[in-house]
């Protein structure tokens, strides 16, 4: 008789024990299973990067192996009739091969899809009239740009990408910002994109989203081109985009 209540403790210890170890294995395994999807989709993202980088080295490819071939035909040509004329064909070959090589360097171990999307080589106007939208619904912007872009058509449509996915953060993260710059300079061998904002509050929580899956991709395109990106909270308040990428001159 005075077992019972003992015994009873018992069991309901063991039981409590065995429901305390049950709970610890789905919560980790929870937190596994969740941390595997956030890795597959980090993936996903960097390849679907590498894939749109891979379809503008096909058309920069394309584009120069093309005007070498042109240039090609005009020399055989004209190449008995004026001599002066084939080797300035041939100076516009070389030209063009050794700046398809660069290219092709650059993106070196890029696979390409097999659809076939146009390229998003964007120029400055194009950032002017992202700019321009982007004010029409969200905070103010100061813009500055250089007044040389003569870069590669991959360099271009990455800088056009990291304003686009910089500004796009600042609509969905911090449309109460009261001032956004985006200020892209160049230097000897590298064109430096900076975008910042000055909104408030920048929790743990709010830099997690901030840093998210868009920032992962473009990390991936910048530094497939050898440059770096960086990004986080300012000092003070607010947040900050900077990416450095090659030109392709050094």
């Amino acid at each position: 008789m005075g077992g019972g209540p003992a015994g009873g403790g018992r069991v309901r210890g063991v039981a409590l024990n065995g429901l305390c170890w049950l709970g610890g294995v789905v919560a980790g395994l929870t937190l596994r299973l969740l941390d595997e999807r956030a890795r597959a989709a980090a993936e996903r993202v960097r390849r679907d990067e590498r894939l749109e980088l891979a379809r503008e080295l096909h058309d920069v490819v394309a584009h120069h192996v093309t005007g070498m071939v042109v240039q090609a035909q005009a020399a055989h040509l004209v190449g008995r009739r004026d001599p002066a004329r084939a080797t300035e064909s041939l100076a516009g070959i070389e030209a063009a091969g050794g700046e398809a090589l660069r290219a092709m360097r650059r993106l070196v171990g890029v696979l390409r899809d097999t659809a076939d999307a146009p390229p998003a080589s964007a120029g400055t106007e194009q950032i002017e009239e992202l700019v321009e939208r982007f004010r029409r619904q969200g905070p103010p912007v100061r813009l500055r740009l250089p007044g040389e872009t003569a870069w590669p058509p991959e360099v271009t449509s990455t800088v056009h990408r990291i304003v686009r996915e910089a500004l796009t953060n600042v609509a969905r993260h911090a449309p109460h910002a009261g001032q956004v710059t985006v200020d892209v300079s160049q230097e000897p061998d590298a064109v430096v994109v900076e975008v910042t904002d000055d909104a408030s509050g920048v929790s743990a929580v709010s830099a997690e989203q901030r840093g998210g899956y868009g920032l992962i991709g473009l990390r991936e395109r910048v530094e497939a081109l050898g440059g770096t990106l960086r990004a986080g909270p300012r000092p003070g308040a607010g947040w900050s985009v900077r990416a450095v990428v090659p030109n392709g001159r050094a």
